[in-house]
């Protein structure tokens, strides 16, 4: 189900206290209700005083915070809300300036949160896999070059993409840089980034040919 998009100020309303951020936290760390991580007890009393949960099983107390990004955390939970919104959203890519001044933080505070922000995403991206109906074809970077263009073209780096096909728009993107399009490249991309039994297509081209299961097929 896609949510809702929602402009930087209708953001900052919605995540304007660290009571609410805690609430949206919860819900994504435990979409099934409470589970203490010590015992897998599944209810615990809010501790308002502590801002902590205490397991109702083995009275372990726990913060929503535990071991996330925001773990052990000083600044605001709505300041980190807000940046989350500003590095998703900025596609270009967000400054530790620009950040510093729209979310009223020290530049070095900004710097960190952007560190913690890029390498939560790419741990995110490096597990994520691609499904429903996947189109997969290679490019090759490395600027304007006299001679052959395309595969087999010298000073150029291919790399693999695979897209999901959601209709009128694209879904996720997967990319990496290969040394070769050939086929152990494909089905090591495709092993570790495609769902197993995805429909794919293809230019055809021999190194794509069964690169993922038996569903692949040219376009």
């Amino acid at each position: 189900m896609q949510k809702e998009a929602l402009s930087f100020f209708e953001w900052q309303e919605k995540f304007n206290n660290d009571e609410a951020c805690r609430e949206h936290l919860g819900q994504e760390r435990w979409k099934n209700g409470f589970q203490c991580p010590e015992c897998g007890h599944d209810y615990a009393h809010w501790l308002p005083s502590r801002g902590l949960f205490q397991c109702n099983g083995c009275h372990k107390q726990t913060s929503v915070t535990a071991g996330t990004l925001f773990h052990s955390t000083k600044l605001p939970l709505k300041k980190w809300y807000w940046a989350i919104y500003l590095v998703a959203s900025d596609k270009g890519g967000v400054s530790a300036l620009r950040l510093s001044k729209l979310i009223g933080v020290s530049w070095p505070t900004a710097r960190l949160m952007l560190t913690k922000l890029r390498e939560a995403m790419g741990d995110r991206d490096s597990i994520y896999r691609l499904s429903d109906w996947i189109e997969v074809d290679d490019a090759f970077v490395g600027g304007k070059r006299a001679g052959k263009r395309g595969r087999g073209a010298e000073g150029k780096t291919p790399v693999l993409v695979a897209c999901e096909n959601r209709g009128e728009k694209a879904g996720f993107i997967a990319m990496t840089a290969v040394d070769n399009v050939d086929k152990k490249a494909v089905q090591d991309f495709s092993s570790r980034r495609l769902h197993e039994d995805q429909y794919i297509a293809t230019d055809a081209y021999p190194s794509f040919a069964g690169g993922h299961g038996e569903r692949s097929e040219g376009r």
